[in-house]
């Protein structure tokens, strides 16, 4: 049970401190607006529009913006091709938004079947009472924007959040592969909070793994269909992008400008939670590389820039025949996908995560390590 002390907010845009939940309303009836608006204001910020065009301009400017009420016929743009920008739109916070159409008695079964194929949420009809609208803005107002919610309110099951580590490895592997027959790339992005154990002494055990897992909502939230983010260890997640011509650093920065955005409070007191990131690009290794080796590379680069040890490039060095024994099956890709995430467990002291399957070969490894240590000495 998380305790109810513990908050998260997502920074709004601005500094004022009216509420994030905005609702934007579309309808060529200046009526249906200002009856719409009056219903909602009270418990949200409502934007308006008259037609299709003007509301795709807001949409791109105003991230506010959690749901969409669109009638059908409009002129200049109509609902369904406001739907259709929203959908096919590149920008992942506006391609999952949650779309409303308010069709009328003229608005054909046809008409509503085209719109619902190409992804509307859902349908009210006119006219329409305050209950209905109401009903349906609490129903499908995105909660990564509510200004302040208890995490104890949140979806936290990790299953419904995260890949499992061998799952992880397993996609980056084909992901790697495929980008070697195009010409692209992928990157992996570790994630670590880096002053987890204070957090932890200060909020609890069950509070630090919300943190965590509210961090890791907030990847899932931002990236791709395509991308996929696992956990490894207690305080370390790890992101997989795909990339087809996207810049490695822009990806990057808005991961983390999103993650920033996250505010925690404890009693009433804002907690200090430092989101570290390492990440490593597949083009800055030769055809040869593993997607172990390019997660290795993330995690060296993590550990840099979250002020851990200067000198792990060099020790792997200094043990690169290890690190052969270990990984070396790893060029055969796919083989055995799940036992570095296992030994990434051991090394984080997560014991439980890692797989019964996975336990005597690990166990196997690592007497070799300690082998391989007593022949040095």
């Amino acid at each position: 049970m998380l305790e109810s002390q513990l908050q998260v907010k997502i920074k709004p845009d601005d500094s004022s401190e009216r509420p994030v939940d905005g609702i934007l309303l579309v309808d060529d009836s200046a009526t249906v607006l200002a009856v719409a608006s009056k219903m909602l204001e009270d418990k949200y910020v409502v934007v308006t529009a008259s037609n299709g065009l003007e509301a795709w301009e807001i949409l791109q400017k105003n991230k506010s913006i959690t749901l969409v009420f669109s009638d059908m016929q409009m002129p200049m743009m109509n609902g369904l091709e406001l739907l259709l920008n929203i959908r096919n739109s590149e920008d992942m916070r506006l391609a999952k938004l949650p779309v409303v159409m308010i069709t009328g008695k003229s608005d054909t079964d046809a008409g509503k079947q085209a719109v619902f194929d190409i992804g509307a949420t859902d349908f009210i009809g006119k006219p329409f009472d305050t209950l209905d609208l109401v009903s349906r803005a609490r129903a499908y107002v995105n909660p990564k924007n509510s200004h302040r919610k208890r995490v104890s309110d949140l979806v936290l099951e990790e299953r419904d959040i995260l890949s499992s580590a061998s799952s992880f490895h397993s996609v980056g592997c084909q992901a790697l592969e495929f980008s070697r027959e195009n010409n692209t790339s992928i990157t992996v992005v570790y994630i670590e909070l880096g002053n987890y154990s204070e957090i932890e002494d200060a909020v609890g055990k069950n509070n630090a793994l919300a943190i965590i897992l509210t961090v890791a909502k907030r990847i899932n939230e931002t990236v791709r269909d395509e991308d996929i983010t696992t956990r490894l260890g207690i305080n370390k997640l790890a992101v997989l992008y795909s990339l087809i011509g996207d810049d490695t650093g822009a990806v990057v920065n808005r991961l983390m400008t999103n993650l920033n955005e996250i505010e925690f409070e404890f009693g009433g007191t804002k907690l200090d939670v430092n989101i570290c990131h390492g990440f490593e690009d597949s083009k800055r290794h030769d055809k040869d590389v593993t997607f172990s080796e390019i997660c290795l590379h993330a995690d060296a680069n993590l550990q840099s820039r979250c002020g851990g040890n200067p000198d792990v490039e060099i020790n792997r060095k200094n043990i690169s025949k290890f690190g052969e024994n270990i990984f070396g099956e790893f060029k055969s890709r796919g083989k055995k996908i799940g036992l570095w995430f296992a030994l990434k467990a051991a090394i984080n002291g997560d014991y439980e995560a890692i797989p019964k399957q996975y336990e005597s070969e690990l166990v196997s490894k690592m007497t070799k390590y300690i082998d391989y240590m007593k022949d040095r000495e």
